[in-house]
């Protein structure tokens, strides 16, 4: 029997002073900085490094979890992560996600509302496709919110569970960064197989 690591609850969020940089400093700077397509163009990039660092692996390796440091904008009960489990929450995050950002760019709202403890992912995460299923994920959400002019519709808004409401062109910057984050998670991870 493995002896799990005491973690804080999912969805326990992060530290007072780092969500306060992030909600407050952060993420204003990157909204009123990235384009759209500066967001696209980084969700690809992150997206292409945690594929090139994943596709080389055993499926055992993408399957064992590994305690990493918490790191910037991740939650603790997220370091004991395997690799698969991690491209498993950044396909459940991505799709609703895109999902969010679609349809309030088509004027709707009142979505349900998901908690940072509703996207985590299973430890059995299926290591064999795991890594196809991120790619397929990552390019066809790039390839759909590409499509959308967030310019058009800034007043529709959905909560995000930390940083409140956002408008679509804010969803995309925050996919972003969140690819980013994982990414280093993956690294990570790696470091210690």
């Amino acid at each position: 029997m493995t002896n799990e690591p005491k973690l804080a609850k999912p969805g326990a969020g992060l530290p007072f002073i780092e969500m306060a940089i992030a909600k407050h400093i952060l993420f204003p700077r990157w909204f009123a900085t990235l384009s759209d397509e500066d967001a696209c163009i980084a969700y690809t990039e992150e997206s292409e490094k945690i594929v090139k660092l994943a596709q080389p692996l055993s499926f055992t390796q993408l399957s064992e979890r590994r305690l990493i440091p918490r790191l910037r904008g991740l939650e603790d009960s997220s370091r004991y992560w395997s690799i698969a489990m991690t491209l498993q929450h950044l396909i459940i995050v991505g799709d609703l996600m895109r999902e969010t950002i679609s349809d309030l760019a088509n004027g709707k709202t009142g979505m349900a509302l998901v908690g940072t403890g509703d996207v985590k992912p299973e430890a059995a995460a299926e290591p064999s496709t795991i890594v196809n299923k991120f790619r397929d994920m990552s390019e066809y959400f790039v390839h759909e919110t590409s499509l959308i002019n967030t310019a058009a519709c800034q007043s529709a808004k959905h909560p995000h569970p930390w940083f409140g409401p956002l408008n679509p062109h804010e969803w995309l910057v925050v996919a972003s960064r969140h690819q980013a984050i994982h990414r280093k998670q993956v690294e990570g991870i790696i470091a210690r197989l």
